[in-house]
């Protein structure tokens, strides 16, 4: 049966979610001298990395994050730090906090990974400690039947609601054969071929994930429109046919260069006036906001290589690649259709 739209958006659950990395960020920020560091030098993540000795990506992260907190602000791409901070995060101000926000702080497994991954020793003490993270799977191909199907519900819970929202608000009335990279449960892909009736749909993704694909196409009863490819879309050949090629929450698991490798791999099998289409929570221009896109960046530096990303970078990846009219639409909750042509 296929699910009724909902009757509000999920970005209250979002909120929700996301709100874990909160006092770790700043406890982590607290414990590390970051706040004073900046305080007595403001500058950019490259330049605190080399004053700190922290990383220079999760600087890259955590900084824009503090700053939609509002610990900290953003001017001519460097950071200084708030009159909040200045007042009660500092620790030779008579009224600092730190202290107390520690207690609690710095006993959540959030702030052991965060300190981790700033000092660069990995995802050492996280959540993943002990187990293989999602992303080493995904980038050495090798995704066990147990792992492919704790993602898929987890990514299916929250990325339902997306897909109608999708399907709902962007336009792919132009459209008849998409291949959905890397689609997980196939919801995206379910979705939009109910919405579109001459689409057909292919989910291409590892094979442990495909057999549990097949299962959510199944149980919709779309299995004339949607089908799957096992495909290690690093290592294999991408098969041809389709006219729109679509990522969701794909490019954020990834650095920069890899989804630069991705973007051109689109390029290569698109039709002239094809299609490539990015499903992502953006950041704002400075990168400092909204909240929750700024917490889903934390989120992947915790577990992915990648981050959120602006629509400047996004563009900047698929013009890179040979991609035209590059423009990006808000499309359900906190996610926007990043879409390019091929000339």
């Amino acid at each position: 049966m296929e699910p009724e739209f909902p009757t509000c958006d999920d970005r209250p659950v979002w909120d929700l979610w996301l709100s874990v990395y909160r006092l770790p960020a700043v406890t982590v920020a607290d414990e590390l001298h970051l706040f004073d560091a900046i305080a007595a030098r403001p500058g950019d993540a490259a330049e605190l990395a080399q004053q700190t000795g922290c990383s220079e990506r999760g600087l890259a992260i955590l900084l824009p994050f503090l700053a939609a907190l509002g610990f900290l602000v953003q001017r001519d791409g460097c950071f200084h730090v708030s009159d909040t901070t200045r007042q009660f995060l500092l620790h030779d101000s008579p009224f600092y906090w730190g202290a107390l926000l520690a207690r609690v702080g710095a006993k959540l497994p959030q702030h052991k990974s965060l300190i981790n991954l700033l000092k660069g020793a990995g995802s050492e003490g996280s959540a993943y400690s002990g187990e293989r993270r999602p992303v080493e799977a995904w980038e050495s191909g090798q995704l066990k039947p147990e792992m492919a199907r704790g993602i898929a519900t987890f990514m299916h819970s929250h990325s339902l609601p997306a897909s109608l929202g999708l399907a709902r608000n962007a336009d792919f009335s132009g459209v008849r054969r998409l291949l959905d990279v890397g689609g997980g449960s196939g919801c995206f892909s379910i979705s939009l071929a109910r919405r579109y009736p001459d689409l057909h749909c292919t989910v291409m993704d590892l094979p442990a994930m495909c057999e549990v694909a097949q299962e959510y196409i199944a149980a919709a009863k779309m299995e004339a429109r949607v089908d799957t490819r096992a495909a290690d879309m690093f290592r294999d050949d991408w098969p041809h046919g389709y006219d729109a090629v679509f990522f969701s929450n794909v490019f954020h698991d990834w650095s920069f260069e890899t989804c630069a490798e991705l973007a051109a791999r689109t390029h290569g099998i698109l039709p002239k006036g094809g299609r490539i289409c990015l499903h992502e929570m953006l950041l704002n221009d400075d990168g400092a906001g909204p909240l929750a896109a700024a917490a889903f960046s934390v989120a992947m530096l915790h577990g992915t290589q990648g981050q959120q990303f602006t629509f400047a970078q996004l563009r900047e990846l698929l013009e890179g690649a040979g991609f035209t009219e590059v423009s990006a639409l808000s499309t359900y909750g906190y996610y926007s259709l990043v879409s390019g042509i091929r000339p």
